[in-house]
């Protein structure tokens, strides 16, 4: 099959039916309706639902309200929780607030999952925070998409999260659904996109009119709405690699099945690929309360970079690592060999370098001799085992974890933290190590 069949029969699956969009919308124009009887204000449906490019069984109804500019942040956050919680009190829905740059009200009503978040109606170069920028982006992607377009948009969105490579958030760092829309007005078409994205260099840059801001990314989608905002800005240099690598198989070979995320999961595949592999270390810990997966992720990967740096400076080799959290638990994985020779030996200065430096290097250390033309000596190691090295580490209270470089919230629980079996643990956690060794 070539590549636009495959698109086709994908969108099949993927791309909702008119009686969903309908749907979706009957539901934003009821509240809507009652948010401005009720209170004389305005709404706008946002979201992928409000701009058609959600995909089947997408239940998400995003409803900003429009406050005008004169409204203080004050007033903004105390009236929009006032407003979003009149809403499920006349539907009869749950609701509960959440917090981004100001809180908002959610939760389940009329069979679908709403938010209800007040914002500014402004220009786009007056915007306050990013909430205010949401109405612009919608307006865009209605303006700039037409109907097969966006049906292009969902057959992209399937084919990342295929990969696990769609969501902004921290947790992924990928490609967010605006995005997508814009990649697809970009390049008029999905098919378009792949032959094109496949020969992207290290430094990409894509935007509709010259803009000099400069970005500290290497792969820059200068967003149409705001010239000073980078589209692409969470998106991580190896899952940018990873998308360009997977566009070329997709190119080369057209598949259905590239579509899919439902992946199947082998626990004895798994088991067969750690016994192939080299030793494989796994720090588990209790997950902080309370805290979102957008402040555990970046914090996990701090921690999992400052233990990497003490393991490859005591000349442990590292393979690969990686971090995981779900509801209970955080781990950090290490695939690494595990242990190292008594002696080490230690290069010192070249015998054609001065006499002070010699000097120097013979009276730090015994037993020296020579060795491609240095001096050099032998030494014992202070850690054979890496597990033991990461036990020194986190090793203190948690302030001296903190001065260690172990982040503010995770410090009390890595301070309780224990090495576990990397086949003990939840299905999340095991399908996480699959993908992970690209079974």
């Amino acid at each position: 099959m070539d590549l636009t069949t495959v698109k086709q029969k994908a969108l099949e699956t993927y791309y909702p039916s008119e009686k969903e969009l309908k749907e979706a919308d009957q539901i934003f124009q009821k509240i809507s309706d009652f948010i401005y009887e009720e209170h004389g204000l305005k709404s706008h449906f946002a979201g992928s639902a409000g701009r058609q490019t959600c995909r089947k069984g997408d239940k998400d109804v995003d409803i900003f309200i429009l406050f005008p500019e004169s409204t203080s942040r004050k007033e903004l956050e105390q009236k929009g929780l006032e407003i979003g919680k009149s809403v499920f009190k006349e539907f009869g829905g749950e609701h509960h607030v959440e917090y981004a740059e100001h809180p908002y009200t959610k939760g389940d009503l009329l069979e679908h999952e709403i938010e209800i978040v007040p914002c500014i109606d402004t220009a786009p170069d007056q915007i306050r925070t990013s909430v205010d920028r949401t109405p612009h982006h919608t307006r865009w992607v209605k303006e700039n998409l037409d109907e097969n377009q966006k049906k292009d948009v969902v057959a992209l969105k399937a084919f990342l999260d295929a990969q696990n490579l769609y969501s902004s958030s921290l947790k992924t760092q990928g490609f967010s659904g605006y995005l997508c829309e814009v990649l697809i007005a970009y390049y008029g078409s999905f098919e378009q996109l792949i032959t094109s994205s496949k020969s992207w260099e290290q430094q990409e840059r894509i935007q509709f009119e010259e803009s000099e801001k400069e970005f500290n990314s290497n792969f820059v989608v200068v967003d149409p709405v705001d010239p000073n905002r980078n589209v692409a800005a969470v998106l991580s240099d190896e899952n940018y690699a990873k998308y360009i690598f997977e566009a070329w198989k997709l190119d080369q070979k057209p598949s259905r099945s590239k579509f899919s995320s439902e992946a199947e999961f082998s626990e004895f595949e798994l088991k067969q690929e750690l016994k192939r592999r080299s030793d494989i270390l796994v720090l588990e810990f209790q997950r902080p309360k309370d805290e979102v997966d957008d402040i555990i992720y970046p914090q996990l990967r701090k921690l999992e970079r400052r233990i990497n740096q003490k393991i490859q400076k005591a000349d442990f080799r590292i393979f690969e690592s990686g971090v995981h959290a779900d509801e209970e638990k955080c781990r950090i994985f290490f695939e690494l060999n595990r242990t190292l020779p008594e002696v080490e030996i230690i290069k010192g200065p070249k015998v054609f370098h001065n006499e002070r430096h010699i000097e120097q290097f013979h009276q730090k250390y015994e037993n020296t001799f020579v060795k491609n033309q240095r001096v050099c000596a032998k030494t014992q190691r202070r850690f054979l085992d890496a597990q033991e090295l990461i036990k020194n580490f986190l090793e203190g209270d948690i302030e001296q974890l903190r001065q260690k470089g172990v982040p503010n919230q995770l410090a009390p629980h890595v301070k309780e933290s224990k090495f576990s079996d990397p086949l003990e643990g939840e299905e999340k956690w095991l399908k996480y190590l699959y993908r992970k060794f690209n079974l």
